[in-house]
């Protein structure tokens, strides 16, 4: 870290002797343990998740990723947090883990605000989250390094051009008609390097299941 102060990470591999990628890997994970991973963005973050929260007005809360717990420690409405790392929060699991948890659970708001990616937490997620879910994208730093191999079968992003807030909130949106959920998006956040987008969600009435139907049928 001090190194990165006057160096770039082309000088500081060749200092150490490692791979740019592996500095980069490096330096991200520092800065996760020194609380500065997103301190350039942070107040504006808080700022949006107040606003979210006045609009949806949520009585209970599933943080997934919660890092320092903002919610909990911000505000008087019920939360269950969860972070891998060893902090104070009720669960210490892995984010999959605990959604899969709390999957015959209701929680009026539901927020993933991982390091990298929740790609694999989006449908568990959905399907709890009844008022509003805030999703942080970090796999939209990809578009940094021009890579796609990761967000091409996720997002069908095939090229640099695509890389857009648009690919990844759309997914989500249309994610959200499988669980009976309209979805549109109340604040999305472009910080460069990941989007951070605030998605209120209005619950689609069921349609009748193929055992209803049928007994309808037969009457």
């Amino acid at each position: 870290l001090d190194l990165k102060k006057q160096k770039s990470i082309k000088e500081i591999s060749k200092i150490i002797n490692r791979t740019e990628t592996s500095i980069r890997i490096k330096l991200k994970r520092l800065k996760i343990s020194n609380d500065t991973y997103n301190v350039k963005h942070r107040q504006d973050k808080y700022k949006c998740n107040r606003l979210f929260l006045s609009y949806i007005n949520p009585k209970n809360i599933l943080d997934v990723y919660a890092g320092n717990s903002y919610y909990k420690k911000t505000t008087d409405i019920k939360v269950v947090d969860n972070d891998i790392k060893e902090i104070e929060t009720d669960y210490t699991l892995d984010a999959f883990d605990f959604l899969f948890k709390f999957r015959k659970k209701k929680f009026d708001l539901v927020d993933l605000d991982p390091y990298g990616s929740a790609f694999d937490c989006f449908d568990l997620a959905l399907q709890i989250a009844q008022k509003g879910i805030v999703i942080t994208f970090g796999e939209y730093g990809h578009k940094r390094w021009r890579r796609s191999d990761y967000v091409k079968y996720r997002y069908n992003i095939n090229t640099y051009q695509d890389f857009s807030p648009d690919k990844f909130n759309n997914y989500i949106i249309e994610r959200g008609k499988i669980y009976n959920k309209d979805l549109s998006v109340f604040i999305s956040k472009d910080y460069s390097n990941i989007i951070r987008t605030y998605f209120k969600i209005k619950l689609i009435k069921k349609s009748v299941s193929g055992k209803e139907y049928y007994k309808k049928i037969k009457l």
